[in-house]
């Protein structure tokens, strides 16, 4: 699977509730160690982006969801894939401990953000999150 070219093709999840993501979104905030800054990871060759300074920047410029997997403190990662209102797509993955402090006593947040969708898939995704991705969404066609 990992030399087998990747879809280029946009792919949408048909469950894409939201509200599955208020406990990582909640804790990105510098004051919690998690500015949108230290989240932000390079793609391969891309120049950094800057996405605003708070509130006016991710998780809050969200426009669309493509795929929401939803995550469970210390056994699952939160995996959103989506595009921001300025015409960015973003890819986001979160991860924590099962306590009452969650991410304030491990966790750990990455976001990459590209103007093309298909580097977020190529570059951005492991192989299994991109095997989840495949069987959890299905093409756009528009």
């Amino acid at each position: 699977m990992s030399n087998e070219p990747r879809t280029t093709m946009l792919r949408k999840s048909t469950d894409l509730d939201s509200s599955s993501l208020k406990l990582p979104f909640v804790f990105i905030q510098a004051q919690f160690g998690y500015s949108v800054e230290s989240i932000l990871r390079p793609i391969h060759g891309s120049s950094r982006m800057n996405l605003g300074t708070y509130p006016d920047t991710f998780p809050n410029t969200i426009e669309e969801f493509y795929w929401i997997h939803p995550g469970n403190p210390g056994k699952t990662p939160w995996i959103v894939l989506g595009k921001l209102q300025n015409d960015l797509y973003f890819f986001y993955m979160a991860e924590c401990i099962d306590t009452q402090k969650t991410f304030l006593d491990w966790g750990q947040m990455n976001l990459w953000v590209s103007h093309s969708y298909s580097e977020l898939v190529q570059y951005a995704m492991d192989v299994n999150t991109y095997k989840k991705y495949i069987n959890d969404t299905m093409a756009i066609t528009e």
